[in-house]
C-alpha cells in the first residue's frame, strides 16, 4: 500500500515537473516565433498563455505576470497589433473590478499589466476606486498594491492599511529569511541572486522607515532601521532616516 502511495505521489509531482517544462517550452517556442517573424501566432500564443496557463500548470503564476508579459510587450513593440491587445486586456480586467466582478488575483492581473506598460498610476487609481466602493477588497489588494501607492507618496492611503510597521518589517524579514535558504540552490544564481535578495530587503525596508516618517511615527522608523541594519549592513539603511527627514522639510 505505502509503495503505491509513494507511486502516486511520484506520479504527481513528475507530472507537474513535465507540465512546468511543457509551459516554458510553450513560451521559448513562441518567443522563437516572434524571431521568426510570425507576429501573429505569437500574439495568440502570448494571449492563450495569459489566459490558461495556470489551468495546465498553477506554478506559471510568478512567469505569468512577470517574463510572459514582458515578452508580449517586447513583442509589441515591433508589431503594434500586440500592445493594442496587451491595453485591451488591461482595460477589460479593470472594467470588471469596477463593475465588482473582481478579485485580488485579478487585480494582481492589471496591477502587472500596468507596470508592464509602465502605466502604475492606474494601479493607484484602480485601487482608489476599491479605497471608496469596495473597501473589503480594497483591503485584500493592498499588499499588490501598496509599492506603487508608497512610491507615489498617496501615505493617506498607507496610514489606513500599513497597520502596524515593525509587524510589517517582520515579515518583511520572514521572507528574506526563506530567500537565505535558497542561496546555495544550484538552480537558483546563487551570488546573483544573494544579491538580489539583499537589495530587496533593503529596498522593502526603506520603504517603512520611509511610511514611518511620513506619518510620524519616529519610534517604529528607528526600532526598523535598527532591526534592518543588523541584517544587511547598507549605507542606504544607515542614512535613511536623515534623508527622509530631509525630504520633509524640502
Amino acid at each position: 500500500m505505502r509503495t503505491l502511495l509513494g507511486m502516486i505521489i511520484a506520479l504527481i509531482v513528475l507530472s507537474s515537473q513535465v507540465q512546468a517544462e511543457d509551459m516554458n517550452n510553450y513560451l521559448s517556442d513562441t518567443r522563437e516565433m516572434v524571431h521568426q517573424g510570425k507576429h501573429e501566432e505569437a500574439l495568440e500564443r502570448y494571449i492563450w498563455f495569459h489566459d490558461h496557463a495556470l489551468e495546465h500548470e498553477p506554478a506559471m503564476y510568478g512567469v505569468r505576470l512577470s517574463f510572459a508579459l514582458g515578452y508580449w510587450k517586447d513583442l509589441g513593440d515591433v508589431y503594434p497589433p500586440a500592445k493594442k491587445a496587451l491595453i485591451e486586456t488591461r482595460d477589460r480586467k479593470a472594467h470588471q473590478i469596477e463593475m465588482g466582478e473582481g478579485n485580488s488575483s485579478l487585480f494582481h492581473d492589471v496591477s502587472s499589466l500596468n507596470e508592464t506598460l509602465e502605466e502604475g498610476s492606474k494601479t493607484i487609481e484602480l485601487f482608489e476606486y476599491l479605497d471608496k466602493e469596495n473597501p473589503k477588497l480594497a483591503k485584500q489588494c493592498w499588499n499588490i498594491a501598496k509599492d506603487e501607492v508608497i512610491d507615489a507618496k498617496r501615505f493617506d492611503l498607507a496610514r489606513k492599511y500599513m497597520g502596524n510597521l515593525v509587524r510589517e518589517f517582520t515579515r518583511v524579514k520572514a521572507a528574506y529569511d526563506h530567500d537565505t535558504t535558497l542561496y546555495n540552490d544550484p538552480k537558483i544564481g546563487r551570488m546573483d541572486f544573494k544579491a538580489y535578495s539583499e537589495d530587496h530587503f533593503v529596498e522593502e525596508s526603506l520603504r517603512l522607515i520611509e511610511v514611518a516618517v511620513a506619518l510620524g511615527d519616529t519610534t517604529a522608523a528607528n526600532e526598523i532601521q535598527k532591526k534592518a541594519l543588523a541584517v544587511v549592513e547598507d549605507y542606504r539603511l544607515r542614512d535613511a532616516i536623515t534623508t527622509e527627514k530631509k525630504k520633509d522639510a524640502q
